[in-house]
C-alpha cells in the first residue's frame, strides 16, 4: 500500500512538473504524501512528539497519545522534519519522484512493520496483551522483494535509502518502547514509519 501512495503521489508531482513550477512540484509531492494516506501517519508522528519528547511517566506519555490536541513538542517537531521533507523532495529531479516516493514509503512501512512480530502492545504504561495481528512472514517477505525491486534502479543510493530507513526504523522502536514501558501502539508506529521515510528520503537525495 506505501508503494502504491508513494508512487500516486510522485506521478501527480512529476505531471505538475511539466505544466507548473519545480517548487510547486515539490510542493504537490510532499502535499499528496501526507493526503493520500489521510495524515494517518503525520498524526502519529505528532501525538508521539507530544508523548514522547514529555518528561512525564510512561502512563502519562499514552494519556497524551490520546489526546486529540497539538502542543509545542509537535509543531518543533514536524517544523523539523517538514524543513528536511521539502529540502529532499527539491534536491530529486521531478522525473524521479514516482520511483523514488515509492521506495520510501515501501521501505519506512516495511521497516516499521517487521518489529510487530515481536514487540508487544503497550497500553496502560505496562504491556498488556501481545499484539494481535502480526504481519504474516510471506507479506513481510513479499514487502521487502518489493522495496529491493524499488531500490535497485537507483544503485547504491537506492540500498542506502532501504538501509536508513531500517536503521531510523529500529532506533526509534527502541527509544519509543523505552518511553512507554515496553510496548508499542498505533500512534508510535505512525511516528516511526514519518521518520523513516523522511530519512530514505534524504539519504536518496545525496
Amino acid at each position: 500500500m506505501g508503494a502504491v501512495v508513494g508512487a500516486l503521489a510522485g506521478l501527480a508531482a512529476e505531471a505538475v512538473a511539466h505544466v507548473a513550477t519545480h517548487p510547486l512540484a515539490v510542493a504537490s509531492a510532499f502535499a499528496l504524501s501526507v493526503a493520500l494516506t489521510g495524515a494517518i501517519h503525520v498524526d502519529g508522528f505528532l501525538d508521539g512528539c507530544d508523548a514522547f519528547f514529555a518528561s512525564v511517566s510512561a502512563e502519562r506519555r499514552l494519556e497524551i497519545l490520546k489526546d486529540p490536541r497539538h502542543g509545542t513538542f509537535a509543531v518543533a517537531g514536524f517544523a523539523a522534519v517538514l524543513a528536511l521533507w521539502l529540502a529532499a523532495l527539491w534536491s530529486l529531479p521531478p522525473a524521479s519522484y514516482p520511483l523514488a516516493l515509492a521506495l520510501c514509503a515501501a521501505s519506512s512501512r516495511w521497516s516499521s512493520v517487521i518489529h510487530a512480530l515481536y514487540v508487544p502492545y503497550g497500553r496502560a504504561g505496562a504491556v498488556t496483551r501481545a499484539f494481535e495481528g502480526r504481519p504474516p512472514l510471506g507479506v513481510l517477505g513479499l514487502g521487502l522483494a518489493l522495496v529491493i525491486a524499488l531500490a535497485w534502479p537507483f544503485g547504491a543510493r537506492g540500498a542506502a535509502a532501504a538501509a536508513a530507513s531500517l536503521a531510523l526504523a529500529a532506533l526509534c522502536v527502541r527509544w519509543i518502547r523505552s518511553r512507554l514501558g515496553g510496548g508499542l501502539v498505533g500512534d508510535a508506529y505512525g511516528f516511526t514509519i514519518v521518520v523513516a521515510e523522511v530519512g530514505a528520503l534524504v539519504t536518496l537525495a545525496f
